[in-house]
C-alpha cells in the first residue's frame, strides 16, 4: 500500500546492482508517465531517461544489454509501487502479468490537465504544486490528488466528462455537448502508461534472448 500512517515513506528500491536510493517526488512520477506516452521516443531511450529520471544518471553506464535489463526491472517495480490503488487488489494491476488488456475508462490527464490540477490544490489545500516540485512525495500527491473536494476545478471537470448525455435536453444539452468537447482527452490513460512497462520489460527480454 502507498500510504501507511504508522510507517514512514522507503527510499530505495532493490535492483540487480543492489539496493538504490529512489527519488519518488510526484513530479519525478509525472515526468515518468509523460515520456511513457511518446511514441516517437525509442524504448532503449525511455530505459536510460527513466533510470535517471528516479535513481540518477550516475548509477548506471548502459554500455550493454545487462545494463538496460538492469534499468527494466528497476522501472517495471517502480510503476508497480507508484500505480498501487488501496481499493484494488495487487493482482488486478496489470503490468506485465498478462491479464487481459482490457482499455480503462480515462477521466483526467496529469498532462492535459496540469492547470486544473494546480488549482484544485489551492482550492482545496492552499498547496502550491509549483512551490512543492521536488519536495512532495508521489505517495503524498495521490492521497490529496485523491480526496479533492467535488468543488475543486478538477473534479468539476471530471463531472463534466462523466455526465451522461441522455440525461439532458435542450440548451442544457448543448451547453454540456460544447464543454465535452473542449475538455476532451487526447493522451493515453495512466493504466494503460502502466501496461507499457511490462510490454517494455518483455520486448527487451525478447532481445536479449536473440542475442
Amino acid at each position: 500500500m502507498l500510504l501507511s500512517l504508522t510507517n514512514g515513506l522507503d527510499d530505495r528500491v532493490s535492483t540487480e546492482i543492489g539496493d538504490l536510493k529512489v527519488n519518488l517526488s510526484f513530479n519525478n512520477v509525472l515526468k515518468w508517465y509523460e515520456l511513457l506516452d511518446k511514441n516517437d521516443v525509442a524504448l532503449t531511450k525511455k530505459l536510460v531517461i527513466g533510470w535517471n529520471i528516479f535513481l540518477g544518471a550516475d548509477t548506471l553506464s548502459f554500455n550493454d544489454m545487462e545494463d538496460y535489463e538492469v534499468s527494466a526491472d528497476a522501472l517495471k517495480k517502480i510503476t508497480e509501487y507508484i500505480s498501487q490503488d488501496p481499493y484494488q487488489p495487487e493482482s488486478q494491476i496489470g503490468i506485465g502479468n498478462n491479464q487481459p488488456n482490457i482499455e480503462p475508462t480515462k477521466w483526467f490527464s496529469y498532462q492535459q490537465d496540469a492547470e486544473a490540477i494546480y488549482a484544485s490544490f489551492l482550492f482545496d489545500y492552499g498547496i502550491d504544486l509549483i512551490d512543492s516540485i521536488d519536495k512532495m512525495r508521489w505517495e503524498k500527491f495521490r492521497a490529496l490528488f485523491n480526496n479533492l473536494s467535488s468543488k475543486s476545478p478538477i473534479m468539476r471537470i471530471i463531472d463534466i466528462r462523466q455526465a451522461n448525455i441522455l440525461d439532458y435536453q435542450g440548451q442544457a444539452l448543448a451547453d454540456l455537448t460544447r464543454a465535452q468537447e473542449y475538455y476532451s482527452l487526447e493522451d493515453s490513460s495512466v493504466d494503460t502508461l502502466n501496461q507499457q512497462v511490462g510490454d517494455m520489460f518483455t520486448m527487451l527480454k525478447g532481445m536479449a534472448e536473440q542475442k
